[in-house]
């Protein structure tokens, strides 16, 4: 008539517990002696470290992709199938993305470097293609 009762499962015990996570700890860089014998607040910033370290391993793997697809578009205008002759890839970047601001800011600083310095060299050519009067006071 009625279904049969049903024991809830006990939880498990602290041993079980320490045993089940112990390969883990052991594989993000734990040792055993750290593990069993150490600080028990040491498994919560090996964790934190370990979620770190995977954060920054995403990043590097997003810069990754990001670098291919820059170097796949770069070169898509010439693998068209209907590409007219003479086509030539995009260049690609001359320079690393900067990642820091400190790096942007450096990379902004490079760039308007070298613009003045072909603003200047145009300027220089400029003028000497200028058919002046000479000054011959001197």
């Amino acid at each position: 008539m009625g279904s049969p009762v049903v024991e809830p499962a006990s939880p498990p015990s602290y041993t079980e517990v320490f045993y089940a996570n112990f390969p883990y700890y052991l594989s993000i860089g734990m040792s055993a002696e750290e593990y069993w014998n150490g600080d028990c607040e040491l498994v919560k910033y090996y964790r934190k470290a370990q979620e770190l370290r995977t954060h920054i391993k995403n990043q590097e793997l997003w810069l990754q992709g990001l670098y291919v697809y820059e170097a796949l578009c770069a070169v898509s205008p010439v693998l068209h199938a209907f590409a007219q002759k003479g086509t030539k890839p995009l260049p690609y970047p001359s320079r690393p993305y900067p990642l820091t601001e400190k790096e942007k800011e450096e990379q902004e600083r490079l760039t308007q470097k070298e613009k003045r310095a072909k603003l200047k060299a145009a300027f220089i050519n400029w003028s000497a293609n200028l058919k002046l009067p000479r000054d011959e006071r001197k």
